[in-house]
């Protein structure tokens, strides 16, 4: 390939997608400083290969979210399966803002039982469609799979330092996550398992498996929870590897320092400068390079002249036509560092270490660790040996530092080309835990129904109904009373010191769905393509049609009673038959997903012709379920935990479709 030709990298909602369409999203922890629920909502779909239509239906959560309490809330209702998590009022924040972008994702093969990945990603650039469409900005992503870490071989170098960096990103978030309210991670449908539990255990398995090799390996990722990024950067630079002083520097940020004094250097570029060259990783006299948004630069703009008398070099970012095209300018949004020698006889990099992530070039980004006072950053420092600069040799696409870095050595910007532009926005906290995460809902008719409050609630509140009215509570207990059908989310109000609290929380229904669509009823044939398609989502439209659930056509049911109910008959022993093979092939490991589908999918089937018939001819088609033929050996009896959380599912299922007095099929005389 050469080097002019167009290039198509991954645009940063595309990382949250797996390397094949067999591998699906589990759960993922994302930190940040601001996100949207257009970026979101994109990224849950990448991640989980489902619409948002089928994750609404689905009600589960598969990406938690902690930002800046800054951020507004961001609705489950805009961004299904995505928990935007509210930073708790009690405790006190860590940080001057929480401005680490970070994700840890867990994937599972669809088709290759037990086969997993773990994916960190790290980000200069927010969870936002203004950072896909708009921004410059760098991403690095490293992954571990499941085979990487078999006994039967030991993991190379580089999976155990990949290792070191998810344990020190777990680290991160775990301590970052007791910050955050998570109890909406913990909600549950009665005596159930719920599918989002399930699937957090599984990826915290996973990442476990990866921290047992992580002594092995040296950490690239950072952050600047008690050290600042700078007080750490000799030593990560060391670790990397590198034992020479660079005599070329390149250093590149969103945002600068707000004010500075015209004859002097900005104070964290010339910190920077300074400890490299006392840890000698710095040449006395180097070449350096400041990479700038010419529109926005603020105090670089204002001392110019004296980091040019510094042998300090104003350029605008460098944006690669193989890239971004020719379209509309990009703005430098990327916070980075790259060191290196330069030699008049080598296109190379040589010794080249680089540093990214989400802190910029200021004190508090960069010079000041949270507890400090400064912001909660994250990046990542590594050394690399293949960047070149010549564009006039064949080379893989990914060696060229132009493709790789906003960095250039051609024009230079003089000062009066440079605007101050405005400072990083300051914030109020905008989205702060309410006293409840959650609500149950129990329908008592058509039309209405309750919302129970769960036990780990924190003080009172008041829930607003349909008319803007505070809902009564029942008596004698934490319910609200709910005139109407099962809303997704409702609205509570409390009381917060001096102010009133307004937020939506989720409401969770009985199959333990978190602000769910409302379920279709279903019929026989609808609800095998529910099962037939597990562990993959039901798609967009299960319905049947004209093909019956065996694959053959399906014939229209023959009149007359008596007719009628042989069909109801023949089909539902059919569907039992063809749900027994199915779920005797169910992987150990996928059990207790298994049963989430198949209690919510035969729970639908409650008013379908086919359970109507039994109904009404007192027979109970479930307790063929329960003959071991039809259940796998792991579940083959109430003796096991697994086949306890099949017969419970049953009985809950019998009295759903009123099976009490129904005599097993089978046994009727």
């Amino acid at each position: 390939m050469r080097g002019d030709e167009k290039l198509h990298p991954p645009s940063l909602a595309q990382w949250f997608a797996g390397p094949e369409e067999a591998w699906v999203g589990r759960f993922g922890w994302l930190c940040g400083y601001s996100a949207d629920a257009d970026f979101l909502d994109l990224a849950a779909e990448l991640f989980t290969r489902q619409t948002a239509p089928q994750r609404a239906h689905a009600g589960g959560i598969a990406l938690g979210v902690m930002l800046d309490p800054g951020n507004p809330a961001i609705s489950m209702l805009e961004a299904p399966g995505v928990a935007h998590l509210p930073i708790r009022a009690d405790i006190e924040k860590r940080f001057a803002l929480l401005h680490a972008k970070v994700a840890l994702l867990g994937f599972r093969h669809c088709d290759r039982a037990g086969e997993w990945m773990v994916r960190l990603i790290v980000s200069t650039g927010n969870w936002t469609r203004q950072t896909v469409e708009e921004s410059l900005d760098l991403a690095w992503c490293v992954d571990v799979y499941s085979h990487d870490l078999r006994e039967a071989h030991s993991p190379d170098a580089e999976t155990l330092h990949r290792c070191a960096d998810i344990q020190a990103a777990r680290g991160m978030l775990e301590r970052l996550s007791l910050l955050f309210d998570t109890r909406l991670l913990d909600a549950a449908a009665p005596v159930r398992e719920r599918d989002t539990g399930l699937a957090i255990d599984d990826v915290s398995a996973w990442i476990a498996q990866c921290v047992k090799h992580a002594p092995s390996g040296v950490a690239r990722f950072v952050h600047s929870e008690d050290e600042s990024l700078l007080d750490q950067l000799p030593e990560r630079i060391a670790q990397a590897g590198i034992d020479v002083a660079s005599n070329r520097l390149a250093m590149g940020s969103g945002f600068y320092e707000s004010a500075a004094q015209s004859n002097a250097v900005p104070t964290t570029l010339s910190a920077i400068v300074a400890r490299l060259k006392t840890k000698k990783l710095l040449s006395t006299n180097p070449a350096v390079d400041v990479f700038v948004n010419p529109l926005a630069c603020q105090a670089v703009a204002q001392s110019a002249k004296a980091m040019n008398k510094a042998n300090m070099t104003i350029r605008a970012a460098a944006q690669p036509a193989t890239i971004f095209g020719d379209g509309r300018a990009r703005a430098l949004h990327a916070k980075f560092l790259l060191g290196y020698r330069a030699r008049n006889d080598s296109p190379y990099c040589l010794s080249a270490w680089v540093y990214l992530g989400s802190g910029n070039l200021t004190g508090p980004g960069f010079q000041r660790a949270a507890r400090q006072g400064g912001n909660l950053e994250a990046g990542v420092v590594f050394s690399t040996s293949d960047l070149i600069w010549s564009r006039e040799r064949e080379f893989e696409p990914h060696h060229f530092v132009e493709n790789v870095l906003p960095v250039h050595r051609r024009d230079t910007l003089e000062p009066d080309a440079l605007t101050v532009g405005g400072d990083m926005p300051e914030r109020e906290d905008a989205y702060l835990a309410a006293p409840v995460a959650w609500l149950a809902w129990h329908p008592t008719s058509d039309d209405s129904g309750e919302l129970a409050v769960s036990d780990d609630a924190r003080g009172s509140f008041e829930v607003i109904g349909v008319s803007g009215e505070a809902c009564a509570r029942k008596s004698g207990a934490n319910i609200f009373l709910w005139h109407g059908p099962r809303p997704r989310v409702v609205t509570v109000r409390w009381q917060a010191g001096d102010r009133v609290g307004i937020a939506d929380i989720p409401v969770v229904d009985e199959f333990g769905r978190v602000a769910a669509a409302a379920l279709p009823a279903l019929e026989l044939e609808d609800a095998w393509w529910h099962l037939a398609s597990f562990p993959q989502p039901p798609g967009d439209d299960v319905d049947g049609g004209d093909t019956d659930i065996d694959g053959s056509p399906n014939p229209a049911p023959p009149s007359g009673e008596h007719l009628h109910a042989r069909y109801a008959v023949r089909e539902m022993m059919n569907f039992i038959e063809r749900l027994a093979e199915r779920q005797t092939a169910v992987a150990e490991t996928d059990w207790s997903a298994w049963c989430c589908r198949l209690e919510q999918t035969l729970a639908l089937l409650s008013d379908s012709d086919g359970v109507r018939a039994f109904r009404e001819m007192q027979l109970n088609p479930l307790a063929a379920l329960r003959v071991e033929s039809f259940r796998p050996t792991y579940a083959e009896c109430g003796a096991t935990p697994h086949g306890q959380t099949y017969e419970a599912l049953l009985d809950r299922i019998g009295d759903r479709w009123q099976m009490a007095r129904a005599e097993p099929i089978g046994e009727a005389s």
